[in-house]
């Protein structure tokens, strides 16, 4: 099959369960050429905020990490994910559905992500922009992928994961202002619905 990455605009899709989202990407099955690319440079990274929306079937995740704590994220159900981190107080918060689900101190205190390198959904990198082997893809939805160079306060987080605050994106990395940035080397032409 060759890659379908459909940007979607999805304004009906709000009054369902995704809020304030205006793209969306489909990965029909994990592949090695079933990712996209954000064709950016990144600076230097000591703090660092990503949220999105999910949708995973079951049916596309292996037996064996349907054991795994992430399984709850399993049920073909759109679920809405930030993870949040910082160099500088040496923490990390994983929210899941509007809850703090996890967090942790003592984590890469004092540590930057480099930057240049960069960022791809659906797959996992052996090396900057490549290395990809077909049983680390994903299979399933996103949709409102944003990345800050900024810890998100709990009130933010909460805001965007109901729509109701939309806090711009310091690094541009959402999907719907970047769509001209997108490159998917399984399909020249994006379907777009």
């Amino acid at each position: 099959l060759s890659f379908l990455l459909c940007v979607v605009w999805v304004a009906a899709l709000c009054s369902f369960i995704v809020c304030n989202v205006d793209s969306m990407l489909f990965f029909p099955s994990a592949s090695a050429e079933n990712y996209v690319t954000f064709a950016l440079t990144l600076p230097d990274l000591p703090e660092l905020s990503v949220c999105l929306w999910l949708r995973v079937e079951a049916s596309h995740v292996d037996p064996v990490y349907r054991r795994l704590p992430t399984s709850l994220l399993l049920d073909s159900r759109w679920h809405h994910l930030c993870v949040l981190w910082s160099s500088i107080q040496g923490r990390f918060w994983h929210y899941s559905d509007h809850r703090l689900t996890s967090s942790g101190s003592n984590f890469r205190k004092g540590w930057e992500i480099p930057g240049g390198g960069s960022v791809v959904l659906g797959q996992e990198q052996d090396s900057v922009g490549g290395g990809f082997d077909a049983s680390e893809g994903f299979a399933g939805q996103v949709a409102g992928f944003r990345v800050w160079n900024r810890v998100l306060s709990p009130p933010e987080v909460e805001g965007v994961a109901d729509g109701r605050a939309c806090t711009t994106s310091a690094l541009s990395l959402d999907l719907k202002t970047e769509q001209k940035h997108l490159y998917s080397p399984g399909q020249k032409t994006p379907a777009c619905y």
